[in-house]
């Protein structure tokens, strides 16, 4: 109901104006979502420059786990 009142008041109004030689005003309504793509995750392009020699003095044993597990990941790159 709403877009056909808004279509006439537009009708109307471009009647008034004389802009162009427009004679029908339509509208397209869709209740599908549009899917958004995901980010492609790219690998790494680049050459690794550490080679993982670090200390690691950190006395939490789950952030000393996981500077090891990055130590590793490092020294395997």
């Amino acid at each position: 109901m709403e877009f056909e009142y808004n279509k006439s008041l537009i009708n109307d109004l471009l009647k008034k104006s004389n802009i162009a030689n427009i004679d029908d005003v339509r509208f397209f309504v869709t209740n599908k979502i549009e899917k958004k793509q995901k980010p492609i995750i790219q690998e790494n392009n680049y050459q690794e420059r550490s080679f993982g020699i670090f200390a690691n003095n950190i006395k939490d044993e789950k952030l000393h786990k996981k500077f090891e597990e990055i130590r590793e990941i490092i020294k395997n790159s």
